[in-house]
């Protein structure tokens, strides 16, 4: 009996040490592809070049382009202004790790030729307590600068390390579809041609 319980702890562990390994790849992937700000969020920046293009046209394409990335609704435009070629938004990735939900806001900025998108990661929203029925009834909700990589002192490392990579690779394909957008339209250029 205490061979099957000497070896399945060791199973356990080794386990553990797998995972945690895993995690440590993943984060170490992504080192230095974002950035730390004064506040302690963790933002993902981009400028795009599109040289033939006006502001006009950049601002269009970046508000249409929430309309075709965010058909699920989760999504919120906070600040319009077309005067100082500005959205922001904020919004929610689902399905990041065992039902996690990250919030994150987005900044666009345009002008003449050129746009910048910042894509800063907030907030983890996360099941606290599920229901009988599996229905989960209470969230809990955690600053993402409280949790592992950006706190090493966090709790869980597997599972927020792994939160987090999703959360920045969520981010960055977001971040990646927006500089198309931008380019090219959200379509593409036959369909959003202004010739018809």
């Amino acid at each position: 009996m205490k061979n099957v319980i000497l070896v399945s702890a060791l199973l356990i562990c080794s386990k553990f040490a797998v995972l945690s390994q895993n995690v440590d790849e993943k984060l170490v992937s992504i080192q230095g592809k974002w950035v730390l700000d004064d506040r302690k969020n963790v933002t993902i920046q981009r400028i795009i070049e599109a040289q033939s293009l006006s502001k006009e046209e950049i601002y269009n394409r970046a508000l249409n382009f929430f309309a075709y990335h965010y058909i699920d609704g989760n999504i919120k435009i906070v600040n319009n202004d077309k005067s100082q070629g500005l959205v922001v938004a904020r919004g929610v990735f689902d399905n990041l790790n065992n039902s996690c939900r990250g919030w994150h806001v987005i900044k666009i900025e345009v002008k003449d030729g050129k746009a910048k998108i910042l894509v800063t990661l907030t907030e983890y929203q996360y099941p606290k307590n599920i229901s009988t029925d599996g229905v989960f009834n209470t969230w809990a909700h955690s600053r993402v600068s409280e949790e592992v990589p950006i706190n090493p002192k966090g709790g869980k490392y597997v599972y927020w390390g792994n939160a987090f990579y999703s959360f920045f690779t969520k981010a960055t394909s977001l971040v990646d579809n927006f500089e198309i957008a931008v380019k090219e339209g959200n379509t593409s250029k036959e369909i959003e041609s202004s010739d018809w």
